[in-house]
């Protein structure tokens, strides 16, 4: 009886451990609370570092006071500086070079803001944010001195999905960056699975409308994040962080 004893206690203590060893491990990296947007869509999160990421691209098709954002159709003008208009349509899922082997949904990479969408300040569910190119700094930098240096972006990467040429991530710390592409300036969508490219609400507004840039964070055939100007024209999706 007192050797039954002594087993139940150390194998009460040895769970005990694990659960605590288990929780020590995901402190700055696990699933967190959900955060549902004005559309209903309901989006995971995580913790990394001290910065608390959604899981998924934004898809909300109306602004968060309640105005609904115009869906691009073929024809419409996307890019034009004169035709300030928010406007969104869904990255391309169409997979003509099948590298998936299941039919994705029309909404799977989320959705694709145009300059005067992302302008607006009323995309983010409340509590939340468009990041900046800093806030991207930051994770890069707390993972490059965590585990990850020069391997930012494999890390990043979702592990399936991803042209050849471009190569699948690790998705190491369960980011899961998606192939999203981006959309041109004439509304078209470019690259869909050769790159994943989120907006930043960095634009240089020193020079004329014409000549701004924005700063947008791409993952692509590198080891870590490429941040690159490019013209206002250019669409991309939006991964938010909280405020």
């Amino acid at each position: 009886m007192r050797l039954l004893t002594k087993i139940n206690v150390v194998v009460l203590f040895v769970l005990i451990s694990f659960g605590c060893s288990k929780d020590d491990n995901n402190s700055n990296n696990e699933q967190e609370l959900t955060v549902t947007d004005i559309d209903g869509n309901v989006y995971n999160t995580i913790t990394i570092g001290n910065q608390i990421w959604m899981l998924e691209n934004l898809k909300t098709t109306t602004f968060n006071d309640g105005t609904p954002i115009i869906e691009y159709l073929f024809g419409m003008d996307w890019g034009s500086i004169g035709n300030q208009v928010p406007q969104y349509q869904w990255a391309d899922t169409s997979d003509s070079n099948n590298v998936v082997e299941e039919e994705l949904p029309f909404d799977f990479y989320g959705a694709m803001y145009n300059h005067w969408a992302i302008e607006s300040g009323k995309l983010a569910p409340e509590g939340w944010r468009i990041p900046t190119k800093e806030d991207f700094e930051k994770l890069e930098k707390y993972l490059s001195e965590n585990g990850f240096e020069n391997q930012v972006a494999l890390a990043l990467k979702s592990s399936t999905g991803w042209l050849p040429s471009s190569g699948n991530g690790t998705n190491a710390v369960n980011f899961n960056g998606l192939p999203n592409g981006y959309v041109n300036a004439f509304g078209g969508p470019t690259l869909g699975q050769g790159i994943c490219t989120w907006a930043t609400t960095n634009v240089n507004t020193s020079v004329p409308l014409g000549s701004r840039t924005r700063v947008l964070v791409q993952l692509f055939d590198t080891e870590n994040i490429f941040y690159s100007d490019n013209a206002i024209q250019i669409g991309a999706g939006i991964r938010c962080i909280k405020e």
